[in-house]
């Protein structure tokens, strides 16, 4: 008797928008030591944020893939899929953004991106963008001004912000409004 071959899950592009919005929020995509191919790491305080991500991306989650450590996690299957995204994002295993990967970002990415490291204080929307450093946060804000928005850099705790003037966050937050999970509103 043969075994048969596992199917490989087939990425959509609705999950491929939540997986780059997910990488650039801060989840990880990891290549294991003797692996061929990579994974997607999320990690979050909110286990219901968590798993709204997971639901969306339920074809690719691994047998088990929450667990608990110091935060709560989810991981995927190991899939070719995922060395591509490594490729688009990392450089020398370094995190390294590139404009042309953020161009065409839908609104579900950016609705990724926003809940896992958005916030919105004093009418403004602030991102988190310290793991991409300086020069990552000078490349989010050439995307925003492509988009016709105003956005800066601030340093907020020796941490790399940046932050859009009120009249882009009230369009940010239009954009993404409709994508955001009910107890998001």
């Amino acid at each position: 008797m043969q075994l048969s071959k596992i199917a490989i899950p087939q990425i959509t592009p609705r999950q491929r928008q939540i997986i780059i919005g997910t990488i650039l929020g801060g989840s990880s995509i990891v290549k294991p030591k003797n692996g061929q191919n990579c994974y997607l790491s999320m990690r979050g305080k909110s286990t219901k944020w968590l798993e709204y991500k997971a639901i969306n991306l339920d074809s690719l989650s691994s047998y088990e893939p929450f667990t608990v450590e110091k935060t709560n996690r989810w991981h995927s299957f190991c899939l070719p899929a995922f060395n591509e995204f490594k490729n688009k994002f990392y450089q020398d295993n370094t995190r390294k953004l590139k404009l042309k990967e953020l161009e065409l970002l839908w609104d579900i990415a950016l609705t990724i991106w926003y809940g896992d490291s958005g916030k919105y204080i004093n009418n403004q929307v602030i991102f988190n963008t310290n793991i991409w450093g300086e020069s990552g946060s000078k490349i989010f804000i050439k995307y925003f001004k492509l988009i016709d928005y105003k956005a800066k850099i601030i340093i907020e705790r020796e941490h790399y912000r940046v932050q859009l003037d009120e009249e882009s966050s009230v369009k940010f937050l239009k954009l993404i409004a409709p994508q955001l999970p009910e107890f998001m509103k």
